[in-house]
């Protein structure tokens, strides 16, 4: 399942948050947005031999404030982040560090309360060069009441002092490699609204947890605590909301596995259909 380079799912939320809160006052210089809440920076590497160009928006929270992962949970808001107007643009690729829980009862969210580097991959069209980069970017950040953040950010050079920010925010994302851990199977109930998801792990598991993401449309709970089962973790996950129309489990999920500091994705599991019994 790839992510499409704009995700909008709860703007309407976020702009009547606007009407409430008002939007935060800001102060941009091209590449970097700043306001009492949070700096926004956009930073990018020399293109690749083969055009693709790899950068990051550098999130820099202020003490108390929040914002939120892909999926925010019951009461978070989605970030919605837009490349379409970069020259050259093929397709773009974003990739979140790993988030934490945030909150209590109605107040949980998915979501990060220090500062963060979201990485981003552009490649660009046939016989085409990635021009000046061009992110809109919308950012929900919370502390006592919800602020939404808007920024069009530019890049236009290639700057060599950013080739390490840039390093960093690749290195500091959740593993692929499959050395820390990897999912063994995903299997919906016979109604679709469970997914049972069996972790092969290589590490103690002092705090394991599991979120779930899916295609556009679908979300999930926080599951319980999971059981040690034929040396695995087993999470039991809800369904909580369906596309309209749709029926049982996604036939595909992303799944980001964290324990403390230790983290790994994978993506596009199949899921599984377990026939009714009897």
């Amino acid at each position: 399942m790839i992510r499409t380079i704009r995700m909008a799912y709860g703007l309407a939320g976020v702009l009547g948050l606007a009407l409430v809160a008002g939007e935060a006052h800001a102060a941009s210089d091209g590449a970097t947005l700043a306001t009492d809440q949070v700096t926004i920076r956009l930073a990018r590497q020399t293109a690749m031999p083969d055009g693709t160009v790899r950068g990051a928006l550098v999130v820099d929270l202020a003490p108390g404030w929040k914002t939120y992962w892909i999926d925010p949970g019951a009461s978070g808001i989605p970030p919605t982040i837009d490349f379409s107007e970069t020259s050259g643009l093929g397709t773009a690729t974003l990739r979140f560090p790993a988030p934490h829980r945030l909150g209590e009862d109605f107040s949980r969210a998915n979501g990060y309360k220090q500062p963060l580097s979201i990485a981003f991959e552009l490649a660009p069209e046939p016989d085409a060069t990635i021009g000046p980069i061009e992110a809109q970017i919308l950012l929900g950040v919370c502390a006592e009441i919800c602020i939404p953040v808007q920024a069009k950010l530019t890049g236009g050079s290639d700057a060599a002092a950013d080739a390490t920010t840039v390093a960093a925010a690749f290195s500091a994302l959740p593993d692929r490699s499959g050395d820390i851990g990897r999912i063994r199977s995903a299997v919906a109930n016979a109604k679709g609204d469970v997914l049972t998801i069996t972790v092969e792990y290589a590490g103690a598991a002092e705090t394991p947890d599991l979120f779930v993401r899916g295609p556009e449309g679908w979300y999930f709970d926080e599951p319980a605590a999971p059981a040690w089962r034929d040396s695995s973790l087993v999470f039991e996950v809800k369904v909580v909301d369906r596309p309209r129309g749709a029926k049982g489990a996604p036939e595909t999920i992303d799944v980001v596995f964290t324990d403390g500091p230790r983290a790994f994705e994978a993506n596009d599991i199949t899921v599984a259909g377990k026939p009714p019994q009897g």
